[in-house]
């Protein structure tokens, strides 16, 4: 589904008084299908604005849609992958993936199949009864993202979900990341970093700088989809041209404004 943001500006307040604007006049439309990675310093206001998109805050100033319906708040339509599994202990992997399916009453039956497919989607088939202190970090991240992707929605938000792993299981992840994409074809919102990432995972790069967040670079990118085509991240990632897109993108995450 298409993702609209329109003018969104966003004004936390102060507790003793006052207040503090994070995010002005944010302006995206995002087709539905793309792969947009939002990078920015700390501070710029990224996490601020998926959490505005997810309905989990609500914004001071301007709107935001999902196709033709104005976001007021956490929906179906939008899964949430954070930086932390927050996967419950007491549950196996399987029970945690089908934990938000249990809650709207799907028939056990019904709830152990999804749940065993979307375990399959990322990686894990065979994993469903292995408690989730049996899994190694990017197993714990990939039982999140199964659990998001559970509910089939058309908008999959993620905010740091590669963050807390170890340097090579976050390029396995990458891949995985990729992969879903592709085979679900879903609308997808990341959250990094990491340049290279952002440069990796991306179709478009949103480049927020602030405070108060803006969107200071705008522009598609080429390396997602030449990595499924040609496969090896290495070889991706040890490119001229990538090396070229890093170093151009570092300056305007320092200056802090568009070439």
């Amino acid at each position: 589904m298409k993702l609209t943001i329109f003018r969104l500006g966003m004004r936390f307040q102060l507790p003793r008084g006052g207040d503090v604007e994070v995010l002005r006049d944010v302006n995206l439309d995002v087709p539905a299908g793309e792969l947009v990675v939002l990078l920015g310093a700390s501070g710029c206001g990224k996490s601020t604005l998926l959490n505005a998109i997810a309905g989990f805050t609500r914004q001071t100033e301007g709107e935001v849609w999902v196709d033709k319906r104005r976001v007021t708040g956490p929906g179906a339509d939008r899964g949430v992958v954070l930086q932390t599994d927050a996967l419950y202990p007491w549950l196996n992997a399987r029970e945690n993936v089908a934990f938000g399916l249990r809650l709207r009453s799907i028939a056990q039956t019904e709830r152990t199949a999804r749940a065993d497919e979307a375990l399959a989607l990322v990686g894990l088939a065979g994993k469903g009864d292995h408690a989730t202190w049996q899994l190694s970090g990017g197993q714990r991240q990939r039982v999140s993202l199964a659990r998001a992707l559970v509910a089939d929605p058309d908008i999959l938000l993620m905010d740091e979900p590669l963050g807390a792993l170890d340097a090579l299981t976050r390029e396995q992840m990458q891949d995985l990341v990729l992969e879903v994409w592709q085979r679900t074809g879903k609308t997808i919102v990341f959250v990094t970093h990491s340049l290279d990432e952002a440069l990796y995972l991306g179709t478009r790069l949103i480049v927020l700088a602030g405070p108060p967040g803006r969107i200071v670079l705008d522009e598609p990118l080429p390396f997602a989809r030449r990595a499924l085509r040609e496969g090896g991240g290495a070889k991706i990632k040890s490119a001229l041209d990538f090396a070229a897109a890093r170093e151009r993108l570092r300056g305007v995450i320092f200056a802090g404004a568009q070439p």
